[in-house]
């Protein structure tokens, strides 16, 4: 059809990873992975997949987001396309269809 534009996606997928005990706060126990795909608004930051995930399951976000003092980055390690993110200004990165996002228990060095 002459003059049909073809219209942008208002969602995008991006794939989910869940390490370690992280998995319980998304309701999956056994030892098995946690790998899924998440829908997102297009031109949503981590952030944003973030806060979605944190209302989808209450355990993740009462732990996550429970203290505003407190850095999520100190409850999860966020690994973005293979590379770990260490501020929270890097969780304003923008998403794209088919990204992954690794979630594992945070780092404490000793």
């Amino acid at each position: 059809m002459a003059g049909t534009k073809v219209k942008e996606q208002a969602t995008i997928k991006v794939s989910i990873e869940v390490m370690s005990w992280l998995k319980e706060d998304f309701n999956h126990d056994g030892w098995d992975k946690l790998v899924f795909d998440q829908e997102i608004s297009r031109n949503s930051s981590i952030m944003n997949l973030l806060q979605q995930l944190a209302q989808r399951y209450p355990k993740f976000n009462r732990k996550a987001f429970a203290d505003a003092k407190q850095n999520l980055l100190d409850y999860c390690a966020v690994v973005f396309n293979g590379t770990f993110l260490s501020s929270l200004k890097d969780l304003n990165t923008k998403l794209k269809e088919g990204d992954t996002v690794k979630l594992t228990p945070g780092f404490y060095g000793g």
